[in-house]
């Protein structure tokens, strides 16, 4: 999971907590309160109701008065409520439904909140479901006095839905701001990465250039301090890497280069010796052998040295047209020794790289392929594009490598069993050919098969490739 991902889930988490830790307690104190409020506004009417009727509750065996049931109802209408009257026995002498006959008495055991009004005198607040209505009802009972004397008791049912829909409304609206919060806690935390992942991805952009052999990549000194100081921390390890690199490529230049002028005199001396013939002309004759070999190793030192050298002349570079021309170069010496020396090529692929590389490449290639395949052998030249890549192989109907030595073929100085049996060689041919090939962003195998096959494949997307993208599966 990438960086920026882990930061927007952890901001996510994070708030959704903080939102959750603060939403839940308000939510169930929003409720606490409506409740509390409606509660208190019922028993309001209940007592001014109480109050209102105390000099007219009278007995339920004395006739109804009707001054009573219309306060009751009007109150009833007004509230949308039920109200219930008893007298001191607990007898009803009004009811705003209308449902219970007056006289009977309702001061019983399945209404506990008429006793506690009516014998205790005290306040009376429950809630009861309601089978009829199919909703909580809130029952508040409130004695009525009457010089000082209890003379009977009102309750008021009030239905709860509107309590409970403005307390689901407020959890909504609850819920909303905690979402608002959520995405605003996500949005800043994605602002805050932009800058961050910038850096980072800078910084191992920096990194994966420096692994495709750009020693002078670095990473830009911005951002929070810690990020400045591993951006300083790679620099200068990228700046002693290239130091490094650069001291040994110099020593190995200068030691080939130095190498030449002694190589020439001695080979001129030699030859001389092999001219003045005697019994010396056959041991010059090995030697001058020997010193071909030698010379060659010096050439291939030199060349390795610079392989992984920097080149600002690099730009797009027609293969087919550089591959072409090697053969050519190439053609002559493969007809003399019996071989056979094509080119097939598709398309028109184009590498970010210089045409001296390219050839040095296609040389050691076709130079390897003639060399250690046998006479009436084919060795052929392939070019093409393939999803946006450039594409090369050489391959040869010879022997093949042993499969003891496919693991060591890139390996410097590594000369398997053909090449000590063919005699020549350095060991170094196709180490230099994998140096170019990574010196330019590409990746190179060797194929599984009859004779011998290399291929190598270069970015399409260069010179600012995609260090995700991977261009050959193994």
């Amino acid at each position: 999971m990438s960086f920026r991902a882990r930061l927007l889930l952890a901001a996510f988490y994070l708030t959704t907590a903080a939102v959750l830790a603060l939403s839940i307690p308000l939510a169930l104190t929003v409720e606490r309160r409506a409740d509390s409020d409606y509660e208190a506004a019922v028993l309001g009417d209940a007592a001014i109701l109480a109050a209102r009727v105390s000099d007219l509750v009278v007995s339920a065996a004395d006739p109804p008065s009707p001054r009573l049931d219309r306060l009751v109802a009007e109150n009833a209408r007004a509230r949308d409520q039920r109200v219930v009257v008893t007298d001191a026995s607990g007898r009803v002498v009004a009811d705003s439904a209308g449902t219970v006959a007056l006289g009977q008495l309702y001061a019983t055991s399945g209404r506990p909140e008429f006793r506690t009004a009516l014998f205790q005198g005290r306040i009376d607040t429950r809630t009861r479901y309601s089978d009829t209505l199919g909703e909580d009802l809130l029952l508040v009972t409130v004695p009525v006095v009457d010089r000082g004397r209890v003379v009977g008791a009102v309750r008021l049912s009030a239905g709860t839905q509107a309590v409970e829909t403005a307390v689901r409304a407020s959890w909504l609206r609850l819920a909303l701001l905690g979402g608002v919060v959520i995405v605003s806690g996500v949005v800043v935390a994605w602002l805050l990465e932009l800058p961050l992942g910038r850096q980072i991805r800078r910084l191992a952009e920096a990194s994966t250039r420096l692994g495709q052999g750009d020693l002078a990549s670095r990473a830009p000194e911005e951002g929070p301090e810690e990020l400045r100081v591993l951006a300083r921390s790679f620099n200068q390890m990228a700046a002693d890497l290239e130091s490094s690199i650069e001291a040994q490529r110099e020593f190995v230049a200068n030691a080939s280069h130095q190498l030449r002028t002694p190589l020439t005199g001695l080979r001129l001396r030699l030859e001389a010796i092999a001219g003045e013939g005697g019994p010396a002309r056959d041991q010059a004759v090995k030697a001058e052998a020997e010193l071909d070999r030698l010379t060659a190793l010096v050439e291939d030192l030199l060349a390795l040295a610079w392989a992984t050298a920097s080149d600002p002349t690099a730009g797009p570079i027609d293969l087919r047209s550089v591959a072409g021309e090697a053969v050519s170069r190439w053609r002559e010496s493969a007809t003399a020794s019996g071989r056979r020396l094509e080119l097939r090529s598709q398309g028109e692929p184009k590498v970010w790289a210089t045409r001296e590389d390219l050839a040095h490449m296609l040389d050691n290639l076709i130079d390897n392929a003639l060399r250690y395949s046998d006479s009436g052998a084919e060795v052929r030249v392939e070019t093409k594009v393939r999803d946006g890549d450039a594409w090369l192989a050489v391959a040869d109907t010879g022997p093949g490598i042993p499969p003891e030595d496919r693991s060591r073929v890139f390996e410097r100085f590594y000369r398997g069993a053909n090449g000590r049996r063919a005699g020549g060689g350095t060991g170094l041919g196709l180490a230099i050919v994998e140096e170019l090939v990574r010196r330019w962003g590409g990746e190179i195998r060797l194929v599984d098969g009859a004779g011998t096959r290399v291929e190598a494949v270069f970015r399409g997307d260069l010179p600012n490739p995609n260090p995700r993208r991977p261009i050959l599966e193994s």
